[in-house]
């Protein structure tokens, strides 16, 4: 079984613990849920072999990114606001750390190290038995994990190389991704904002810390944590407020951790290192 990082963390408080699950709404299939291994068809496992195998082992030495945002503003804006730090790049550079299926971990600092003058967060999950990065990954627009790969991350953030944004779902392609211009994608949960529209729950969004990476429709990008025990509802009203044009949850808990400027500003609970971050410059 696939186990990614946010499946053994917990939040900075416990005591609650047994009433934050209690409370955790699980819609049904037809309302967006995430099917489990079990749940999926041999056809639908048969429709994802049947896609031809494009992947490379290697993207080769991450590249930066330039993104357009429309009309001004700082590079970096921080909007932080009660349990959530928030900061809006206008018009950065953008770098993605993973270039293979075999990045290796890396702690904040050691990121920050690289790139110094730099707003840095967490990005996709890991399994924390192999360490490896799990989901839909293109690094310098060259695809170095399928879909098929694994069931557990099947939604993706991708940047494409004029720099706008682009949120997908394991129902379309990668061949159709990359010829639509794909160069970078981040990917572990679930898509909560899409096209401006916000998704129904799946249940996966709950009271444990959340990492999430977004955009307006300035194409301003957005990294965003949530604290523990923020919950789905005050997330949801939170990236309403930002006026999101797309959502999507990153790794969380141990994970979660966000810099600027080689300064901590929201750390890992248990100085966790992993093996994607996004750098925006």
């Amino acid at each position: 079984m696939l186990i990614l990082s946010l499946g053994h963390i917990h939040g900075r408080s416990k005591k609650n613990s047994a009433v934050q699950t209690q409370q955790v709404k699980k819609t049904s299939k037809s309302n967006g849920y995430s099917l489990s291994d079990s749940q999926i068809s041999n056809s639908d496992r048969l429709k994802e072999n049947d896609q031809p195998d494009i992947s490379v082992e290697d993207t080769g030495k991450a590249g930066w990114l330039q993104i357009v945002s429309q009309g001004s503003g700082k590079k970096f804006t921080d909007l932080s606001d009660g349990n959530f730090k928030i900061y809006k790049a206008h018009s950065p550079q953008l770098l993605k750390t993973a270039t293979s299926a075999d990045s290796p971990v890396m702690s904040m600092s050691e990121v920050v190290s690289k790139y110094p003058n730099s707003l840095i967060m967490n990005a996709s999950g890991f399994n924390m038995s192999t360490g490896k990065v799990t989901g839909f990954q293109i690094n310098n627009g060259k695809l170095f994990k399928d879909w098929n790969s694994d069931k557990r991350a099947k939604n993706a953030f991708v940047f494409n190389k004029d720099g706008s944004v682009k949120v997908y779902d394991s129902s379309t392609p990668a061949s159709k991704i990359l010829q639509n211009g794909a160069e970078t994608s981040f990917s572990f949960g679930s898509i909560l904002i899409k096209d401006g529209k916000s998704l129904p729950s799946d249940g996966t969004v709950n009271w444990e810390i959340h990492s999430f990476l977004g955009n307006d429709k300035n194409n301003n990008i957005y990294l965003i944590i949530s604290d523990t025990s923020t919950g789905y509802q005050a997330i949801m009203s939170e990236l309403q407020a930002l006026h999101l044009e797309n959502a999507i949850v990153m790794d969380g808990g141990g994970s979660s951790q966000m810099s600027l400027n080689g300064q901590p500003i929201y750390p890992s609970q248990d100085n966790r290192s992993v093996n994607d971050y996004i750098v925006l410059k």
